[in-house]
């Protein structure tokens, strides 16, 4: 009976080996052109696309977009290379066209490896194409392919687009770069929260308004600094936020990760710089009679990092006090400051409607078919309370 059992089991182990074998439907990663990144721009055909159509190599299209995808150049196997780090990993394509599938097909005819979607990490739009089109249609695609992660990082570019995907760090791939630059939130107060493909579906289907981070190219690299507006009602690009509107924008909507405030004493004119470890933000909807308005009120733990102010006593709560309300009203004429773009814009991305929405649910169902225009006329009043817990380990006098 013992040898029964024992071979019974030796053929179940057997089977089971044998369905981990592999699957039988593998591609080998070195047949398979991965994609990385995908920018688009309004069409401007490249010159090697220019001689392919007039060689006969053209089909029906209307020239709206130019795409400029990018691949993986798969590692070759083998010993290990000193200059592999330098060699380039990655290679672009560019082809216009009016569909983004199609396009994608056509890219198939140029290469003998089929393009794919698995990997993809970066999707950038130029601010001018969305001027044309509105996003929904741009990333319709992108939405319907199963093969593409809901996780894809957007982006707009008042540059040309295409260029955010052009090697600015020898050895790297430039969509991982643009997409990883947001772990660099918990340094930096100035940078945009990071959109997801899956984050731009809600916003789309209420026609809100909403932002994406903007990339900016220079002739050896790029940097990630403003934000551009997308219009709720046409879903089109509709303005863009500098640098200090966007770190007011993050402060109103309590979506810090850590960075920095600096502010300048008014009496000794030096810089006042604080590392925000904690950060808070509540929107306070008030109606009355029909008048709405609104109230943030900001409030932040965190360090002094630096005080140039050399023959005062950090540890004096005096001097706190007086600091803290210094960084204050920096943050307060921060967040005024990008008050007042969104109205200029006439653009909601602060969630204003939304505490609206929540707070007082009849007055949004009145006002929300024309929310845009209706918030541009609402006064919105902010308040900050900073608390420094820690200035130092140090103490350096003058003599």
């Amino acid at each position: 009976m013992k040898s029964v059992r024992f071979g019974i089991f030796g053929m179940a182990v057997i089977l089971i080996c044998s369905t981990l074998s592999g699957c039988w439907s593998s591609s080998p990663v070195e047949d398979l052109n991965l994609e990385t990144g995908i920018a688009m721009d309004v069409a401007e055909p490249s010159p090697q696309e220019e001689q392919i159509k007039q060689k006969g190599g053209d089909y029906p299209r209307k020239e709206v977009i130019t795409g400029t995808f990018q691949f993986i150049i798969p590692e070759e196997s083998g010993g290990s290379d000193r200059s592999s780090s330098q060699k380039k990993k990655f290679f672009n394509i560019t082809e216009t066209g009016d569909s983004v599938f199609e396009i994608i097909r056509e890219i198939a005819l140029r290469t003998n490896r089929p393009p794919i979607g698995y990997h993809l990490k970066t999707v950038i739009i130029s601010s001018s194409l969305l001027r044309k089109i509105p996003i929904y249609e741009l990333l319709n695609f992108f939405l319907s392919d199963n093969d593409i992660r809901p996780s894809v990082q957007l982006l707009i570019s008042t540059d040309k687009a295409g260029d955010a995907l052009q090697e600015s760090i020898p050895g790297q791939i430039p969509a991982y770069v643009l997409k990883d630059v947001f772990v660099s939130r918990k340094r930096n107060s100035r940078l945009a929260k990071p959109m997801a493909l899956a984050k731009v579906i809600g916003p789309m289907r209420a026609k809100s308004s909403f932002i994406l981070p903007n990339v900016i190219t220079g002739e050896k690299g790029i940097k990630l600094a403003g934000a551009g507006v997308i219009k709720g009602k046409t879903q089109t690009y509709g303005g863009f936020l500098n640098e200090s509107e966007v770190e007011g924008l993050m402060w109103m909507r309590g979506e810090l990760s850590g960075g920095t405030l600096k502010a300048i004493d008014p009496k000794t004119r030096k810089n006042i710089v604080y590392e925000i470890k904690k950060a808070k933000s509540s929107i306070k909807a008030t109606v009355q009679g029909g008048d709405i308005s609104f109230r943030v009120r900001m409030t932040s733990e965190g360090r002094l990092s630096e005080s140039f102010s050399l023959n005062e006593d950090l540890g004096s709560n005096r001097l706190l006090g007086k600091q803290e309300s210094i960084l204050q009203e920096k943050v307060n004429s921060l967040a005024e400051q990008t008050v007042a773009k969104m109205h200029a814009l006439r653009a909601d991305v602060g969630g204003f409607g939304e505490a609206l929405r929540i707070q007082h649910p009849q007055v949004w169902r009145r006002v929300k078919a024309d929310w845009d225009n209706t918030f541009s006329t609402i006064p919105v009043q902010v308040s900050t309370d900073i608390h420094i817990e820690d200035y130092g380990a140090s103490k350096i006098r003058a003599e």
